[in-house]
């Protein structure tokens, strides 16, 4: 029985044009290592997008919890007292300035509640500030990041003339009347505290 054999002879070529093929044919190796990692790159990066844009999602859903006490730039601290009533304490540890600051919605919208009272912030038809038990669109306000580092919170639903009105504390620590506030002055402006862990734990 007959055995059959292929045999592969290759051309016989110069030495310095087989060195070509060599290098020729090691490039186009190296390139397609090299499109593959691209490929493997842009996906990792892809996910990290997706990711990203999820906890985003996630925090303007409502996600996004702080206890803060607000301190006025007129020097009170923002308290809501067991009857719903909102002034100002110049107490750095009155229990009733811890509070609670959730988004609610996009646009940098919040909810603002006493962590003990269990009241929320709310701002009626003219303007007054009062707390309530239950949460509205009345108790919506839109955190504004000022130049000077302070922080305003206007009244979403309410406006005057077409103004915005803030969550303001006189000089003698009153709550004002939205119509009589405004953006640039200081009793519209907060600085949002961080509070001590045990303070975390008053409702």
């Amino acid at each position: 029985m007959r055995k059959w054999t292929l045999q592969w002879k290759l051309p016989e070529l110069p030495c310095g044009l087989w060195l070509q093929v060599v290098l020729v044919v090691s490039r186009v190796c190296v390139c397609v290592c090299d499109g593959d990692r691209v490929v493997g790159q842009a996906s990792v990066t892809d996910c990290s997008k997706h990711e990203r844009h999820t906890r985003n999602y996630d925090y303007m859903e409502g996600g996004d919890v702080r206890i803060r006490r607000l301190y006025s730039r007129t020097q009170w601290f923002l308290v809501i007292d067991e009857n719903g009533n909102i002034n100002g304490t110049q107490d750095p540890n009155n229990c009733y300035s811890v509070l609670e600051i959730r988004t609610v919605s996009e646009g940098g919208v919040l909810a603002i509640k006493g962590l003990k009272s269990q009241y929320y912030i709310s701002m009626n038809r003219t303007g007054m500030l009062q707390g309530k038990k239950d949460y509205s669109d009345s108790c919506n306000f839109k955190e504004v990041f000022l130049e000077n580092y302070y922080t305003a919170y206007a009244s979403v639903r309410k406006t005057k003339d077409g103004k915005e009105m803030f969550i303001a504390l006189s000089k003698n620590g009153r709550p004002l009347k939205g119509k009589k506030t405004r953006r640039e002055s200081v009793t519209s402006h907060f600085i949002p505290r961080k509070c001590k862990e045990d303070e975390k734990k008053l409702a």
